[in-house]
């Protein structure tokens, strides 16, 4: 392929600062010092690339102070504890609402059973105790509710105080 040409020539001037940094693949950096074996404008602007290239490597690598390590080890820290006390809510949440639900549907029978007999639970009407352990149940669940939703509000007023 002949780079020579105006588009060609252009397309390796792109290339030159990424050349002399070696940011180029093999086959790119081949295709350049083709060119630039060629091109005497071009090879002339790559020693300049990597003559600023050199000056930039012998600068000193700034290093962050002690206390900024340590005051981002600190916050890394503190991020990860407050995502392991989230992972370990979600699931106590989630083990007591499962617990909740199988209590609630075991209950029902139970109370139903207790407050009219076997035969109640074959009567498709609702009696007066039924609706209001029903009544009872839902009140629970709607405090309950509530609380969490209390406490998460809490807990993400403490987050951002602290």
């Amino acid at each position: 392929m002949n780079d020579h040409s105006t588009t060609g020539h252009e397309k390796i001037r792109e290339l030159l600062s990424l050349a002399a940094a070696e940011g180029l693949d093999a086959k790119e950096s081949e295709r350049v010092m083709e060119h630039v074996r060629t091109c005497a404008g071009c090879s002339a602007e790559l020693e300049q690339w990597q003559a600023l290239a050199r000056g930039l490597r012998q600068l000193p690598t700034p290093q962050p102070s002690p206390d900024l390590v340590q005051r981002a080890f600190a916050r890394a820290e503190a991020r990860f504890v407050d995502e392991r006390e989230h992972v370990w809510n979600r699931r106590v949440m989630i083990s007591l609402v499962m617990f909740a639900w199988a209590l609630t549907l075991v209950s029902w029978p139970i109370v139903r059973l207790v407050s009219g007999g076997f035969l109640s639970l074959l009567d498709p009407r609702l009696n007066q105790s039924w609706l209001g352990f029903a009544a009872f149940t839902s009140l629970v669940w709607l405090t309950g509710g509530a609380a969490a939703v209390l406490l998460s509000l809490h807990q993400r007023r403490e987050r951002r105080l602290a």
